[in-house]
């Protein structure tokens, strides 16, 4: 077997890839496949399609790769490896391709030798890297750390507003997601939520929290006829989460993205109308450029870290919100 040298800043890519918070058998199967496409090497046809080849040959190519490119850096970590498949465990239902995938004696340790020195490092690599150095309970290295990783429970909500905002919000409530293990899952909208949640039942042994809109009374009752009782759904009282956002906030913050345009004031989100149609008003007629929740929730977010308000002012159904997510 001919192969190149995977470069150390890939390893990065395959790492964050390894350790995301998806079933092994996901997780293994693309690394490995992008592994043996990128850098086996083709003899005599450059054009050759490795798709024939059985789990197995995948497994036993991609891994020889790996290790060949990264062993020269340490020796394997036998605890790091048994504490990748106690995670898979821990997280997920028992899937017996995953279990071969654990099974392969990848030097995780090696490899991460290799990012040490980087900056950028994700949270989930930054874990790791964390518990390999010191070995101690990875929960206190996520409290001390604020790592994520490893995960407690996952928080599923509708769109992009609620997967941005609400980590900052419940943050100013007391709730730490980083430290407290809290991951969330937008799951592209409304109509999205109850096939997501279905499919994570499957697949996920931890606690869900389902974040909805007033509107998603069908969804709730599509949720409710498989809900799990470590499970959790709360449906906001009136309208979208953009609704439950205090006025203050939301003038103060576009008022310092946008103050040579336009200085809004609480009058504008008082009309009666839902907030998001205040807020598409309110940036056509003022210059703001085209209303994007995305972008909305990022300007929000922003303000929030630079600015932190009291918790008094974030109104009670945040605060309830958090007590919920907290409490699960």
């Amino acid at each position: 077997m001919k192969f190149k040298k995977i470069p150390s800043p890939y390893i990065k890519v395959i790492l964050d890839r390894l350790f995301r918070l998806k079933p092994a058998y996901i997780r293994y199967q693309r690394v490995f496949d992008d592994i043996i496409n990128k850098f086996l090497i083709r003899e005599n046809n450059d054009t050759a399609d490795f798709s024939h080849l059985n789990t197995d040959e995948k497994i036993k190519l991609a891994s020889a790769i790996f290790n060949s490119t990264v062993q020269q850096k340490s020796q394997e970590d036998i605890l790091l490896q048994e504490y990748i498949k106690d995670e898979e465990k821990r997280l997920f239902t028992h899937n017996a391709q995953s279990a071969s995938y654990l099974n392969v004696k990848l030097n995780y340790s090696a490899a991460l030798d290799f990012v040490n020195s980087d900056e950028d490092l994700k949270l989930n690599i930054r874990q790791m890297l964390a518990f390999k150095k010191t070995k101690e309970d990875p929960k206190k290295l996520r409290k001390k750390y604020s790592l994520l990783y490893p995960v407690e429970k996952i928080l599923l909500c509708e769109g992009a507003t609620e997967e941005i905002l609400l980590e900052q919000l419940c943050l100013i409530c007391g709730y730490d997601f980083k430290k407290e293990g809290v991951y969330v899952l937008g799951a592209g909208g409304k109509n999205q939520v109850a096939r997501k949640y279905y499919d994570m039942v499957e697949e996920f042994k931890i606690p869900i929290f389902i974040l909805l809109d007033s509107d998603a009374v069908a969804t709730k009752e599509l949720i409710e006829a498989k809900l799990r009782s470590s499970d959790k759904i709360y449906i906001i009282k009136n309208g979208e989460f953009e609704d439950i956002l205090p006025e203050n906030l939301i003038t103060k913050a576009l008022n310092a993205r946008y103050k040579d345009l336009y200085e809004c004031c609480v009058e504008d989100f008082r009309k009666g109308e839902k907030r998001t149609k205040e807020l598409y008003e309110i940036f056509k007629q003022n210059g703001f450029g085209e209303y994007k929740k995305a972008e909305f929730a990022k300007t929000l977010k922003e303000y929030i870290k630079n600015f932190p308000p009291e918790s008094d002012e974030l109104g009670e159904e945040i605060k309830t919100i958090t007590h919920q997510i907290k409490e699960l």
